[in-house]
């Protein structure tokens, strides 16, 4: 797009500079122009009453380039959706269609506990795929460094349901089916984070809630599923 605008404006110049010869001046090298010692001191603008459509004409090319740049960043997120924040392991608030742009765009579910009433969806993603959604209160800002929410997280693995089943042979941990042959393990005291999945499942889910207990009974209650 850079080509085309300076191809257009060379057009200008060389018109403008066939019509009026007063107004060509010596081409500067190209690449980054930074002012000179002859060129620093401010200059009075030279007023052509006669020639007044080459400013015209420059800010028409000026608007077309704002204009242009304001479109690719409404049709880069698709009629207005935001986009989908990178992988770069930042907390960014979302909204319930962004999480449901990110599940359809990787090969995995992407778990949650469903929307929430008074709760904001704060997003983390790592560049080794997790999947961090975690339910902020109305008011509290991304990236609070309390461990005092809800947050469910998506790890994708290869062996993800071998690893779950060897964590539940562990001293001091409980193992309990659900359904489609599936999995969940937790500490027997004090667990605030349970760990789930199913045979075959390239990925394992982990719950996490303050209180005690909770989080367990979140996955068997059947709250923690799949954004869809």
């Amino acid at each position: 797009m850079n080509q085309d605008v300076q191809s257009i404006l060379d057009g200008v110049e060389r018109a403008a500079n066939r019509l009026d010869p007063a107004c060509h001046e010596p081409k500067r090298a190209p690449g980054i122009w930074r002012p000179t010692a002859e060129t620093a001191a401010p200059r009075v603008p030279e007023i052509h009453w006669r020639r007044p459509y080459l400013p015209l004409v420059l800010l028409g090319v000026a608007l077309a380039a704002a204009v242009a740049a304001v479109a690719w960043l409404l049709l880069r997120s698709d009629g207005g959706t935001p986009g989908i924040p990178p992988a770069d392991g930042v907390p960014a608030l979302v909204s319930q269609a962004q999480l449901q742009r990110l599940a359809a765009s990787v090969d995995h579910p992407v778990y949650w506990a469903g929307p929430r009433q008074g709760f904001s969806y704060e997003l983390t993603r790592t560049n080794i795929g997790r999947v961090f959604v975690r339910y902020l209160p109305d008011g509290v800002a991304a990236g609070d460094a309390r461990a005092d929410f809800l947050t469910v997280g998506t790890y994708p693995g290869e062996r993800s349901f071998a690893d779950l089943k060897r964590a539940a042979n562990r001293e001091g941990a409980v193992r309990v089916g659900l359904d489609q042959g599936g999995l969940v393990v937790f500490a027997a005291q004090r667990a605030q984070s349970a760990y789930f999945g199913y045979p075959g499942g390239k990925y394992q889910v982990e719950v996490f809630a303050p209180s005690s207990g909770a989080a367990r009974k979140l996955v068997l209650a059947g709250t923690i599923v799949p954004v869809t």
